[in-house]
């Protein structure tokens, strides 16, 4: 326990003498997380904060203008169930979060207006212990893709896509499933593989558009029934009535998402940053 409060103050210390080309939140809570994600090593927590601080600034289009009270964008998509964490933790106290990656009107809604309602609720989740210390399982589903939606994912997109998740989030993705996976998504997923590390690829599980009761119990496999909502075989009711708590709880750390979104970088400075820190680790 001493050693850890150490390892804070440190970090704080060092945070604060970055400024001011790096703002940053430093209280325990925010910082642990860093610590967390790479087993108490200070210097790769520093290296992480400062990509954290990187990608949000160099991404405004998912970073900005979320509140989620007051901007109608983000309140009817939260209303879509777009994208929930379920209420019970695995056996080994995961989290499973479901992102559903086509129940919104593409015509109405870009992929960038849902990717910063995730990013805004992953935000959210990523303060949570468990999530910090045991990792969290993402079901993505694709029930109903239509190639709208799919062509929004552009090489540059989806290359600052994949590289939030990955480089920037400190959080363990544990498992990553594709649920009711079209081949029209082919294409895709083949750019998210180019993106991604092969550690975070080797998580992800594809289960094929058939019967809904075929891919249910290929799913069923990874993730108990009584984890899921109805709509993937599963015991906890409609995803809609599951979305409504979980929008409840959401709403309720608005503040949480605005605080962050005072905070920046300047991103030329911090790739200087960066490539000094991994100079000195050299």
């Amino acid at each position: 326990m001493a050693d850890t409060e150490n390892q804070l103050n440190s970090f704080r210390r060092w945070v604060r003498d970055q400024q001011p080309i790096l703002n940053s939140i430093d209280t325990d809570e925010f910082l642990l997380r860093f610590l967390r994600i790479t087993n108490f090593n200070l210097d790769n927590a520093k290296e992480w904060l400062v990509r954290f601080w990187k990608h949000r600034t160099e991404n405004p289009q998912w970073f900005t203008d979320r509140d989620l009270l007051k901007n109608p964008v983000m309140c009817e998509i939260a209303a879509t169930a777009y994208y929930l964490q379920l209420p019970k933790e695995t056996k080994s106290k995961e989290h499973i979060a479901i992102m559903r990656m086509a129940c919104h009107d593409p015509t109405k809604y870009s992929l960038d207006d849902v990717t910063k309602y995730a990013f805004a609720v992953t935000d959210i989740l990523n303060r949570q212990e468990n999530v910090q210390t045991h990792g969290f399982i993402i079901l993505l589903d694709l029930s109903d893709v239509k190639l709208h939606h799919i062509s929004q994912f552009t090489p540059d997109r989806t290359h600052r896509y994949v590289d939030c998740w990955e480089k920037m989030y400190p959080v363990k993705l544990n498992q990553i499933h594709f649920y009711n996976y079209p081949r029209i998504f082919d294409p895709i997923l083949h750019l998210f593989r180019m993106f991604l590390s092969r550690k975070i690829s080797e998580k992800i599980f594809l289960h094929p558009k058939t019967s809904g009761e075929s891919t249910n119990k290929a799913l069923h496999q990874y993730l108990d029934p009584s984890l899921l909502p109805a709509e993937y075989g599963g015991q906890l009711g409609p995803i809609e009535d599951v979305n409504k708590t979980f929008i409840q709880w959401v709403k309720q750390q608005n503040y949480y998402i605005l605080q962050l979104d005072q905070y920046s970088v300047d991103p030329k400075q911090a790739s200087k940053i960066l490539k000094t820190m991994q100079n000195e680790q050299d």
